[in-house]
């Protein structure tokens, strides 16, 4: 059964929606430490700036989180650079990537009047943290009409691999009226194998790009025979990516960076450069484009 929690925000969740924010690393910690993936995190307007007087009170927005520990600088969201103290990446740098989210729509969605009274630590508590209410007090809110947005992604691609990897990993979960959806996603990864000799000296690297990295090393093993010729294909490195026309992508920018060192009978395979450098390649072209 999942659980359901509060916490006061600035506003709507957006669309596409931000990602589930914190002011402070140990809140993010704290968050992890009591959710469950599939958990909802309702959304609730503070009573002061800079949300606005239409918002203030009310029931925004809800998140279903997962455990992924994003950044806000790592996305493009909305900044507020002539009133920094109201700038919600600079006051609320650390983030959970939230599996869906949703905006609240009913008209008719104060947060006071669908809960009933609280505590004043309960408030005090969902100014920094999530809260969690009982059975009872939830009823109300996960019967309120809303309407699903897509969350924002991060910019990267390094970012945006680590997103479609977790979705590939999260089973459906339902409860109530609200669901979580999740296709089954093939997710496509830059590889890198290295060919190793007997004493595990590196002969050559391959990039390529595939959903099982894996079998690749397999299917190029195959033809080497390992236990006659003591020669072996092992995946070195895999890094995951947001589609297929990404890691083909970045598995180009890889061959032409290292293009100097490519063999000629097969344009895939790099000798004399270290794997290391071709992962710090890897990571670059992925964090910087």
């Amino acid at each position: 059964m999942s659980k359901v929690f509060f916490t006061y925000v600035w506003g709507p969740p957006g669309n596409p929606a931000w990602p589930l924010t914190f002011a402070t690393k140990a809140a993010r910690s704290h968050a992890k430490k009591v959710l469950s993936e599939g958990d909802f995190v309702f959304t609730i307007g503070t009573r002061g700036e800079p949300t606005g007087p239409e918002h203030r009170g009310k029931v925004l927005g809800v998140f279903q989180v997962s455990d992924l520990e994003v950044n806000t600088q790592d996305y493009e969201l909305p900044r507020n650079h002539a009133r920094p103290e109201f700038d919600g990446v600079i006051r609320f740098p650390y983030a959970l990537h939230p599996i869906a989210v949703w905006q609240v729509t009913s008209p008719d969605s104060m947060f006071s009047t669908l809960v009933g009274p609280l505590t004043p630590n309960h408030h005090l508590q969902a100014q920094s943290k999530i809260v969690e209410l009982d059975a009872a007090a939830a009823v109300p809110l996960l019967s309120l009409e809303r309407h699903q947005v897509p969350p924002t992604l991060p910019r990267t691609e390094f970012g945006r691999g680590l997103v479609a990897l977790k979705n590939s990993k999260l089973a459906p979960k339902h409860q109530g009226n609200f669901s979580g959806t999740f296709g089954d996603h093939d997710v496509w990864f830059v590889y890198a194998l290295v060919l190793q000799d007997a004493r595990k000296k590196v002969l050559a690297i391959k990039v390529g790009y595939s959903f099982e990295p894996e079998q690749r090393a397999v299917a190029h093993n195959g033809p080497m025979a390992p236990e006659v010729t003591g020669l072996k294909w092992e995946v070195f490195l895999k890094q995951a990516t947001s589609s297929e026309d990404a890691a083909r992508q970045i598995e180009q920018a890889v061959l032409a960076k290292h293009a100097k060192h490519r063999l000629a009978s097969n344009g895939e395979i790099i000798a004399g450069v270290d794997p290391l450098a071709i992962a710090g390649t890897i990571a670059d072209i992925m964090r910087n484009g």
